[in-house]
């Protein structure tokens, strides 16, 4: 097939959630069709990645995104009645070359990823696939509960404007994808009798496997720690970071003296960086955050605003590191994973369950955590699930056309281009 991807942000480096899954998708359909990437990018440092890209791509558009334009459409979205999240997107340049480029080519379908990308597919005579990753409506219902007016009354705001945008989505592209059954449980309570499927996460395990990281003297200068990872200037990330450092982790060191709480992640918040003293070490932007997942005596998830599945616990996992999350991190995972974790929402008894974990030792073995990950999301069948909703979508298209045909007008259910010959079941 030849597909038009649609991406909020550039897919490469493959370094944070969203660049993870998009890239991944990408990568899966480059191996079956011919795919054209148009993407925004909003860190420079980025632009010197867009050339990789073409080893997975016959042609990408990337267009530098401007902060300040931005928010200014993001602003004037209120007085429109329209998400500000897909306003902060909108190009008309964007939108100009994304019209040529469909009269231009001819293509079987278009791949939106995020719903901030949809607004360039509204209208489209051939079949769209939107991958929303999470019900980020719900995600900022729940920023408008932790915040206090006027952010409060903006998040409630959008996440209504976004509700409804959403379920536009689901109502008229050909498929909707979430990363997980949690969320798709959500779309279709709002918007049933619609093709809406979960494609996990995939995690490269080959990447993330602790016999083939070495610790480096930093790190092991940091030991005994442990460690919250993630975009620490992301309000999910800072939150926890805060409540983890402020509210569990003096207890922790009631009980055990030389533990360290690091924080390793990107971009820091002027809040976050405060945290930092002789027993919580800040790290800003690593090189390779594996090393630091490694040589961790446990990560610490506790997300108190949590969409989908936090790659951060997939990762850690992965290294056979325990992890301690809430409760609304563990109801993304499947129940056979979400049972190696310590799950608890309380300081103190958070406290309580670590210092136990810490001092007893008390978590599987370390082949154990990395299997549960591997069977739900280092599995080579997410990118046939995945191959298998854009098949039935194209086919769709093709077999609604055929209907309305002119009798004599030809077959029209032939077989897609790059079709593949195994059929996956599709769980919707």
């Amino acid at each position: 097939m030849q597909i038009l991807f649609l991406a909020h942000r550039l897919p490469y480096p493959p370094n944070k959630g969203d660049k993870i899954r998009s890239f991944w998708e990408l990568k899966s359909m480059a191996e079956r069709h011919e795919v054209d990437l148009f993407c925004f990018y909003d860190d420079q440092q980025d632009a010197e990645h867009i050339a990789a890209l073409r080893n997975y791509t016959r042609s990408c558009y990337a267009e530098p995104l401007s902060p300040v334009a931005s928010r200014v459409r993001a602003l004037l979205a209120l007085a429109q009645g329209k998400p500000f999240s897909t306003a902060y997107y909108y190009s008309p340049r964007m939108a100009k070359r994304v019209r040529q480029e469909l009269q231009e080519r001819r293509y079987d379908l278009i791949f939106v990823f995020s719903s901030s990308m949809a607004q360039y597919a509204e209208g489209a005579s051939i079949p769209v696939v939107a991958d929303l990753v999470d019900v980020d409506s719900d995600k900022w219902q729940q920023y408008a509960k932790r915040m206090g007016a006027p952010k409060s009354w903006l998040w409630s705001y959008e996440a209504r404007q976004l509700a409804k945008y959403e379920d536009t989505i689901a109502r008229a592209f050909s498929a909707t994808i979430l990363c997980t059954e949690a969320e798709a449980r959500i779309l279709r309570g709002r918007v049933p009798d619609r093709p809406i499927y979960a494609v996990n996460n995939f995690l490269d395990m080959s990447m993330f496997d602790p016999a083939a990281v070495e610790l480096t003297a930093e790190v092991r200068a940091l030991q005994p720690y442990v460690i919250f990872p993630g975009q620490m200037d992301y309000f999910p990330n800072i939150d926890a970071a805060e409540f983890f450092a402020r509210e569990v982790f003096p207890m922790l060191r009631q009980h055990l003296l030389q533990l360290k709480f690091v924080i390793a992640g990107r971009n820091p918040a002027s809040s976050v960086r405060r945290l930092a003293s002789d027993a919580i070490h800040v790290t800003g932007t690593v090189p390779d955050m594996r090393p630091y997942l490694c040589g961790a005596a446990a990560g610490v998830m506790p997300l108190r605003i949590a969409r989908g599945v936090q790659n951060k616990v997939l990762e850690t996992m992965a290294m056979g590191v325990p992890v301690v999350t809430s409760t609304a991190v563990a109801a993304a995972l499947p129940v056979d994973l979400a049972r190696y974790c310590v799950i608890e929402d309380e300081p103190r008894a958070m406290a309580a369950k670590l210092v136990n974990l810490l001092r007893e030792r008390t978590t599987a073995p370390q082949d154990h955590l990395r299997n549960a990950v591997l069977a739900h999301f280092g599995t080579p069948e997410l990118g046939l699930q995945l191959e298998a909703i854009l098949q039935q979508s194209a086919r769709s298209a093709i077999n609604a056309r055929a209907a309305t045909a002119p009798t004599g007008a030809g077959s029209a259910t032939s077989a897609l281009p790059g079709e593949e010959k195994r059929a996956v079941p599709l769980s919707s």
